[in-house]
């Protein structure tokens, strides 16, 4: 039950109501959590990670018409690396919804800016199978 209401409340927080909560919760499932059936967040993390390029892509390539390619890049670059995600997930209060392993619980891994960086891309390539590209911009 408790899993449910954490999946709802961080729902909430992000701003979507999703209609199919497994995705959810599988962006939010870290690869250390074992289970018989155990499905984790990489597979999203790989999708989340080309609808970030993407959608940033296509912001920086709208916001200055005038920039080169060589303008461009570095901006890019800048906004999807590691840290940035990292600094996202933490102002959107991500760390308290990943489900982890015990060594891993144990060991701080919440705080891991990899870590929460993954999850993010994870839950952004949720937001997109859930409710579209527009969702997930």
């Amino acid at each position: 039950m408790k899993q449910a209401a954490d999946l709802r409340a961080f729902a909430a927080r992000i701003g979507h109501d999703f209609t199919r909560p497994a995705l959810l919760k599988d962006a939010l499932t870290h690869p250390s959590v074992m289970s018989a059936n155990r499905v984790d967040n990489q597979r999203l993390e790989f999708l989340g990670d080309r609808v970030l390029g993407l959608v940033m892509a296509q912001a920086l390539f709208d916001a200055d018409p005038q920039a080169s390619e060589g303008q461009l890049a570095p901006r890019f670059n800048a906004l999807v690396r590691q840290e940035t995600l990292a600094e996202i997930a933490v102002e959107i209060g991500l760390a308290p919804f990943i489900r982890l392993g015990g060594a891993e619980e144990e060991g701080g891994a919440r705080e891991n800016p990899a870590i929460l960086s993954d999850v993010c891309e994870a839950v952004i390539a949720a937001l997109y199978e859930d409710g579209g590209l527009d969702v997930a911009r």
